[in-house]
């Protein structure tokens, strides 16, 4: 027949090795995985936050862009204002001189055509919500019976 032995002491309790985890190193595991978690979380708003911005800005650069190119077959000379429409979006420009009128030259100085620079103003309309930009344009136009 087997003995069955009672431990009095707890040294030897003490020496057996231990399985899973406390209750304290559990508790902090999850602080640093929330931790952890929350910057991530915080880096995923904040990329999409920057995406966003990153697209309206895209979007008003292709607004300006298309109406610049719109634009640029004017002749500001014989056209000094104007309004126009692309979809949703409608704008107005004005141009102003801003270079005194230029005659150019030629060799035998039978050149009439003169040019001058001018900025050009552009107030456009997209959703209610009303933006401008300016460039400058040269402008060109012929002068008879003009001598310098």
């Amino acid at each position: 027949m087997e003995r069955l032995t009672l431990l009095a002491d707890n040294s030897q309790a003490r020496k057996m090795p231990q399985r899973g985890f406390t209750l304290i190193e559990v508790l902090v595991a999850l602080a640093i995985l929330a931790a952890g978690f929350s910057v991530i979380f915080q880096m995923f708003q904040q990329s999409g936050i920057t995406a966003n911005r990153i697209q309206q800005v895209q979007h008003r650069v292709d607004v300006e862009q298309s109406i610049f190119m719109e634009l640029s077959h004017i002749n500001p000379s014989a056209n000094q204002q104007g309004v126009g429409s692309q979809g949703d979006i409608t704008f107005q420009w004005r141009a102003t001189p801003i270079s005194p009128l230029l005659r150019l030259r030629s060799e035998d100085n039978t050149n009439q055509n003169h040019v001058q620079i001018f900025t050009i103003n552009v107030v456009y309309q997209e959703k209610k919500v009303e933006r401008s930009f300016e460039f400058d344009q040269m402008g060109w136009e012929r002068k008879t019976g003009v001598s310098r």
